[in-house]
């Protein structure tokens, strides 16, 4: 390892590749957790999907019912759109200290490693800012729970 952006103590170094790797994996998990979420509370939603549509009662259903199976639905939807919420804000933070890390560690700079060039583009520094994941899983999530809703309704 060629030396650091900042010059660090042999204490701080420590730290830093104990830390760094942490973090990597951090951000790398939080992400995948989102996408798990979305995956399940989307296939959760479609099944409903699908069993209201071909399970529907030959009677009207009742006002009672329909309440509270949209409201479960609901609750569900949100209960996901928080968790894939709380995960995006942990990743956020993973990703910004990573960010400064690598920094410290000079990864941004011309010349510090590579001739001529840096070890990492200097985009990569901000373009996690520009992602869209998490706006298509809420998307989705959101686009599920209204076909269930209207199925509920559209049922007697």
């Amino acid at each position: 390892m060629t030396e650091p952006a900042i010059k660090l103590s042999e204490e701080q170094l420590e730290v830093f590749r104990v830390l760094y790797p942490w973090y990597k994996e951090e951000v790398f998990r939080r992400r995948e957790q989102m996408m798990r979420l979305a995956a399940f509370g989307s296939a959760f939603l479609v099944l409903l999907l699908v069993t209201i549509l071909a399970l529907s009662p030959p009677y009207p259903v009742h006002l009672t019912i329909k309440v509270f199976t949209i409201t479960g639905t609901a609750l569900f939807s949100a209960l996901f759109v928080y968790l894939i919420l709380q995960q995006r804000d942990r990743h956020r933070v993973a990703k910004q200290t990573l960010i400064e890390m690598e920094q410290v560690l000079g990864l941004y700079e011309e010349g510090l490693y590579l001739v001529g060039k840096a070890l990492y583009p200097k985009d990569w520094q901000t373009a996690w800012l520009n992602d869209r994941s998490v706006t298509v899983y809420l998307a989705v999530i959101t686009a599920l729970t209204i076909l269930v809703v209207a199925s509920i309704l559209s049922k007697g």
